[in-house]
């Protein structure tokens, strides 16, 4: 049987390897997403901490200390409006990898699909051109069977 080629074979792989390149990118900015929202949670978490510890001291301390927590506080809240921002845009970007990777798929589905139709065609026509060697085959032996029984045939008359 003659080997199958599919002409758009090359497409295929490369289709298939900037899926999987554009996999791992929608890996890494969801990995990057998680870290800058846990980085988030901790700065809050921390203000929060320094917060109640200052509200159990008393209240002279309390005062001493509040201008500086303040100020310092303001300067963590603009570093976490800073790293939603960043979050943000991130989310932005994945969502766009993800049309593209979703594009992508499809696209790399369809090129299979076609692989298979074009490998299934190939497998019926190679059939039958056996089923025709095969066919004539038979008709040259049945042909040469006759023509050798004939042949005996005259030589007994």
């Amino acid at each position: 049987m003659r080997r199958f080629r599919w002409r758009l074979q090359r497409v295929l792989d490369v289709t298939v390897q900037r899926e999987k390149a554009l996999r791992a990118e929608l890996f890494g900015l969801s990995r990057r997403i998680v870290r800058l929202r846990q980085e988030i949670v901790r700065r809050r978490a921390d203000l929060r901490s320094v917060l109640s510890d200052l509200a159990g001291r008393s209240f002279d301390e309390r005062i001493a200390r509040q201008e500086v927590f303040m100020r310092c506080a303001e300067a963590v809240e603009r570093e976490i409006a800073r790293l939603e921002a960043d979050a943000r845009d991130l989310q932005a970007r994945r969502t766009e990898r993800s049309q593209t990777f979703m594009r992508v798929r499809s696209s790399r589905q369809t090129l299979e699909r076609m692989r298979r139709e074009a490998f299934d065609q190939h497998t019926r026509e190679q059939l039958k051109l056996e089923q025709k060697q095969f066919d004539e085959s038979a008709q040259v032996s049945f042909a040469r069977a006759a023509l050798s029984g004939a042949g005996a045939a005259e030589e007994g008359s």
